[in-house]
């Protein structure tokens, strides 16, 4: 599913009423009649359902389910935040209409307007709130009367409902300023919001129901328009991807070369091979510090094992190097970073890597720590290239900070992919994936639980190991991502919900998300 920008939306719009010949009023009518809807099909008996509404076009939105609700029995009251000669165009015709039935609606100018949260305990039916404040167009923290009607509506115990998107979520990044309302259900009209799916914005939505309003589906295709970010979906994927015929052997299915470890980080190393053996890789061979031998060869049953020459501080060497590019040659892919250390002779080897090997490669953790400063080494590799970075990561390599990549996290991983030309995956809460052409995908599995020391890795594993099947470098990073929310999922269905995991949950979960994933195309 496309996701869109707050412009992309008002053009769609627009085109739907100039181009199509859509009146502005019907997409109003029908984005207010499916908040009512909602509500009807939820909470059948009528209920107090107070309705908060500012003086756009989402406000609107808010004054046509006012009046569906009204007309259904429902005890309406509408506050509306600024005076009524604010209001224009398809809007005013709805507070006309609102006015002319005679539904409760109160300018809201001060704080002495608003209804008091004690009343909720004066009724003894369900009260509904609805968030018909501001649209996606705003931007910035709420102010003003805004502000103190945000803070109410969060105060309130009732069920909280969202117009289109939460008030004091950014729309395009998901960035929450100042306060914002914490709605129960996100209604959201035609394409869901980018920033419903990005961090912070995630934790304010709620349930996100996309709601059909009338505009034609085709619209983009006739207008030869592109969206570049979509939602990543199990029916992303062919159920054959992991298709394997009778005969097939080891050999088919890849070699990979994971340099990962140092003396105390050898959890990182073990988590990142256990998860490519799962994830269906043919082979996989481990470089290591050679003092680290003996204890990962106890670790890592079905793991071979390559002893390279080690610092006194037991991380790689740059001797290492002729033995590492010497084995490269056996293997279908390469894996650089899970636990190296930061060490000045694992940064040269790390370059020097850089310079002289071609296979695909997955970059990550102290992988790209050892190339702060020095993105133009990962441009110029002369293979595909995987970057997996959390924003800390991301933010020492590109010299800024952590919370300018958490501001707008899918610019920040389109700007890594087109600066490098390679594939961008920005770990996190909706993670997402780029592309060198600008192309994004958010992804929709995951959850609080992944919150947990060596997560990350066994997420670098899985891409590797499917790296090393020889599979498409964007499917692999898209799938990796995908399937390591899923197993994550799945562990947690089986602990009733209870969102505590470990690294080593998720890998043995990988296979049951497979099947999973297979389940969703039949």
């Amino acid at each position: 599913m496309k996701l869109v920008t707050s412009e992309q939306i008002k053009m769609l719009d627009k085109l739907s009423i100039e181009k199509i010949g859509i009146p502005g009023v019907v997409l109003m009518e029908n984005a207010g009649k499916s908040v009512a809807d909602f509500i009807s099909e939820r909470w059948s008996s009528p209920s107090y359902v107070y309705i908060f509404c500012g003086t756009g076009n989402n406000g609107g939105d808010g004054l046509v389910a006012a009046r569906h609700l009204y007309n259904r029995g429902y005890k309406v009251k509408v506050f509306l935040a600024g005076p009524k000669e604010k209001i224009k165009g398809d809007a005013a015709v709805n507070l006309n209409i609102a006015l002319n039935m005679g539904i409760n609606i109160k300018q809201v100018l001060s704080l002495q307007d608003l209804p008091l949260s004690e009343e909720k305990n004066s009724h003894k039916e369900k009260i509904i709130l609805i968030d018909a404040l501001l649209g996606t167009g705003a931007r910035g923290a709420p102010k003003g009367i805004i502000e103190e009607i945000v803070n109410l509506i969060n105060k309130w115990k009732g069920v909280k409902i969202a117009v289109d998107l939460p008030t004091g979520v950014n729309a395009d990044t998901g960035e929450v300023a100042g306060k914002a309302v914490k709605a129960d259900y996100t209604i959201t009209f035609a394409y869901p919001k980018r920033g419903i799916y990005l961090y912070p914005g995630i934790d304010y939505v709620g349930e996100v129901k996309v709601i059909d309003i009338g505009i034609p589906l085709d619209i983009l295709e006739r207008e030869n328009l592109t969206i570049k970010t979509s939602l990543l979906v199990g029916r992303d994927f062919s159920p054959e991807i992991f298709y394997r015929r009778p005969s097939s052997h080891k050999g088919e299915f890849g070699h990979l070369l994971v340099l990962a470890g140092s003396s105390g980080l050898t959890g990182a190393a073990t988590l990142s091979c256990m998860a490519a053996l799962k994830i269906g890789a043919g082979l996989i061979t481990l470089g290591i510090p050679e003092s680290l031998n003996p204890i990962l060869e106890e670790k890592l049953t079905e793991v071979m094992t390559l002893p390279l020459p080690e610092t006194k501080k037991g991380v790689l060497s740059i001797k290492s190097f002729d033995e590492i590019k010497n084995f490269s040659n056996k293997c279908s892919a390469l894996v650089i970073g899970p636990g190296l250390s930061r060490d000045p002779e694992v940064q040269e080897l790390v370059e020097e890597l850089l310079k002289s090997l071609r296979l695909p490669l997955v970059l990550d953790a102290d992988g790209i720590n050892c190339l702060a400063g020095k993105i133009d080494l990962i441009s110029r590799y002369q293979g595909p290239v995987i970057l997996t970075p959390h924003p800390g990561e991301l933010a020492r390599l590109t010299g800024t900070s952590t919370a300018e990549i958490q501001k707008d996290r899918i610019k920040a991983a389109v700007e890594l992919a087109q600066t490098t030309g390679k594939i961008a995956v920005l770990k996190g809460a909706g993670t997402v994936i780029a592309d060198s052409k600008g192309t994004s995908w958010i992804n929709t599995t995951g959850n609080p639980g992944m919150a947990s020391g060596g997560s990350g890795d066994v997420l670098t594993g899985i891409i590797g190991g499917l790296l090393a099947q020889r599979k498409d470098p964007l499917t692999c990073a898209k799938l990796g991502v995908y399937l390591h929310g899923l197993a994550a999922d799945l562990a947690i269905k089986k602990q009733d919900g209870i969102p505590l995991l470990t690294a080593r949950d998720i890998v043995e979960n990988l296979v049951l998300a497979i099947r999973s994933l297979n389940d969703e195309h039949c």
